[in-house]
C-alpha cells in the first residue's frame, strides 16, 4: 500500500466529488480515480459509492476514515518534527477562519505582525464549514463551532454576536417590520440547505418556525452582499453589519451569541512560529472584543 494514497482517500471523503479532491490536491480527476482504485486494490475493499450526486464511502470507507485520518496526522506530524528542529521565526502558517471575521478584523490587525515577522508567511483561509483538524489542513483555527474530531488544543478567545439587519433602502420601500407577523411578508435571506445546520440558521428557525426565505446562499460574504444591495434581511455579525451603514431589525429579540474558539494542532503548537502567531491573533481578538460581541 503506498501511504500517499490516503491524502487521495481524504480528499474524497470530505468533497464526495472527484473534481473537488483533485482541485484540491492540485492533479487531474484521472489521478485521483487511479489513486483510489489502487488503495481499493490493495485494501481488497470498495471505498466509496458513486451516485448521481457524488462519491459515498461505503461502510469500509467510513470505519477506515479515522484511522487514515490519524496516520495521516501521524505522518505529518513526522515531518513537522524534522523541520521544526531547526524552525526559526520563519515559514509559514496556516489559519483557517470565519470569512467576516477574517476580512474584517484580523487582516487590518496583521500590518504590524508582517513588519515585524517578515520571515513568516501567512496561509489565510476562510469558511463557514467545521473543520476537521485530524487532517492538518491547518495549523491554527478560528471557529464559532468547534470541530467534532482531531488532535487539537482549545480555548474560547472571546464571543461574538449576531442579529437581523437591512439596508435602510429596502426598509424604506417595504417598512420597517415590527414582529414575527410583519417578518413574514418580508424577503428573508437564509442559508442554503446543506448549511442549515449551522448556529444562525438553527436560531432563525427556532425563533421563525417555517419561515421560508426568498434566497438561500451559502456564504457570509454573499449574504453580506445581499442585504447591502437591499435583496432582504439576513442574519449577520454585528461588527460587519454595522461597519457597512445597515439597520437592525427587530431590535427587541435577544442576539445570538456564539462562543469563538481558537484551535491549535497539538503538533503545531510546539512550533515557535505557530505560537507567535497565536499570541498575534488571540491580541488582536481581544483588542476587537467590544466589536465582536456588539
Amino acid at each position: 500500500m503506498d501511504w500517499n494514497d490516503l491524502k487521495f482517500f481524504l480528499a474524497v471523503a470530505e468533497s464526495r466529488s472527484l473534481s473537488a479532491a483533485s482541485r484540491r490536491l492540485g492533479v487531474s480527476t484521472s489521478t485521483v480515480s487511479r489513486r483510489i482504485a489502487a488503495l481499493e486494490q490493495a485494501l481488497g475493499v470498495a471505498l466509496f459509492r458513486h451516485h448521481f450526486d457524488g462519491y459515498e464511502l461505503t461502510e469500509a470507507g467510513m470505519n477506515l476514515q479515522i484511522p487514515a485520518e490519524q496516520a495521516e496526522s501521524s505522518l505529518k506530524a513526522f515531518e513537522r518534527s524534522a523541520k521544526d528542529r531547526s524552525d526559526t521565526l520563519s515559514g509559514i502558517v496556516r489559519i483557517d477562519a470565519p470569512e467576516l471575521l477574517g476580512q474584517q478584523i484580523l487582516l487590518p490587525g496583521l500590518a504590524g505582525f508582517m513588519e515585524d515577522y517578515p520571515g513568516i508567511q501567512l496561509g489565510i483561509r476562510s469558511s463557514v464549514r467545521p473543520v476537521q483538524l485530524g487532517t492538518q489542513q491547518s495549523d491554527i483555527v478560528l471557529r464559532i463551532v468547534p470541530p467534532e474530531r482531531g488532535s487539537y488544543r482549545m480555548r474560547s478567545v472571546g464571543k461574538v454576536a449576531f442579529g437581523l439587519y437591512a439596508h435602510r433602502n429596502y426598509l424604506e420601500a417595504y417598512g420597517q417590520p415590527s414582529n414575527d407577523r410583519d417578518l413574514r411578508s418580508h424577503r428573508m435571506i437564509g442559508w442554503s440547505e446543506e448549511l442549515r445546520y449551522l448556529s444562525m440558521s438553527v436560531w432563525l428557525d427556532e425563533l421563525f418556525p417555517d419561515l421560508q426565505p426568498a434566497m438561500r446562499l451559502s456564504s457570509f460574504t454573499a449574504q453580506l452582499t445581499a442585504v447591502e444591495s437591499s435583496l432582504g434581511i439576513a442574519v449577520l455579525p454585528c461588527f460587519a453589519a454595522r461597519r457597512t451603514g445597515l439597520l437592525p431589525v427587530l431590535e427587541d429579540l435577544p442576539r445570538l451569541t456564539l462562543d469563538l474558539w481558537l484551535l491549535v494542532q497539538d503538533q503545531a503548537g510546539r512550533s515557535p512560529r505557530v505560537q507567535i502567531v497565536k499570541e498575534c491573533l488571540v491580541k488582536i481578538l481581544a483588542e476587537n472584543a467590544d466589536q465582536l460581541e456588539g
